[in-house]
């Protein structure tokens, strides 16, 4: 195991171990291994804790020139669940990669990613946002002519505050620069696509 408390920032997640069983990650802040293990094995807690299993773990991989980790494993009925998360410090990512290579017996990889893949994230966001925009677009227009309900639960209710602040013009101008800058990722990342380190599992997932 790692005998390090690493910094890390994620959602909902702040410190992260490598021990001997999996990867443990905690919204809490430690200053020792001993102190987070022992808070990680409490029951009764308001921190968000996530455990990691190696045999569970499908994938390990970073861009090169983007600080995100993203691990995909087998959740919770076999479904594949994935946790992102980046180090505070810039040498923990190496101190993490040899970990996984020699200690744990990962396979590491680089490879430039083909352009489609690159942009394959990219491109279902852009999606997404012109279907959310064109939705938010014909509530705005509801608010504003009275004839949308005013009910459903609290984030349906703030989520139409929103978009009645913003109005049909202001969704539009939101939407269109999300979709802009969305539309300059897809091009840049399809021209040059970037390098990804990758670890597969010795499972062989």
């Amino acid at each position: 195991m790692l005998n390090q408390v690493f910094s890390v920032s994620g959602n909902k997640i702040a410190s992260f171990v490598a021990d001997a069983d999996s990867l443990k990650f905690s919204s809490s802040n430690f200053t020792s291994v001993d102190e987070f293990l022992a808070s990680f094995g409490k029951k009764l807690s308001l921190a968000t804790k996530v455990e990691i299993k190696y045999d569970s773990i499908k994938s390990i991989q970073k861009e090169d020139n983007d600080k995100t980790i993203a691990i995909k494993y087998k959740g919770i009925g076999g479904i594949t669940s994935s946790c992102e998360f980046s180090f505070a410090n810039e040498s923990d990512y190496e101190v993490f990669f040899n970990y996984l290579e020699k200690e744990r017996y990962f396979k590491r990889t680089a490879a430039t990613m083909t352009p489609i893949k690159a942009v394959g994230n990219y491109l279902l966001g852009l999606l997404l946002t012109i279907g959310l925009t064109i939705f938010a677009y014909y509530q705005a227009v509801g608010i504003a002519n009275g004839t949308l309900e005013d009910s459903g639960n609290r984030k349906t209710r703030a989520f139409n505050a929103l978009v009645g602040l913003l109005g049909d013009k202001g969704v539009l101008a939101v939407g269109a620069l999300i979709a802009c800058y969305l539309i300059y990722k897809i091009w840049t990342r399809f021209k040059n696509p970037p390098n990804q380190t990758k670890f597969i599992a010795p499972n062989g997932y």
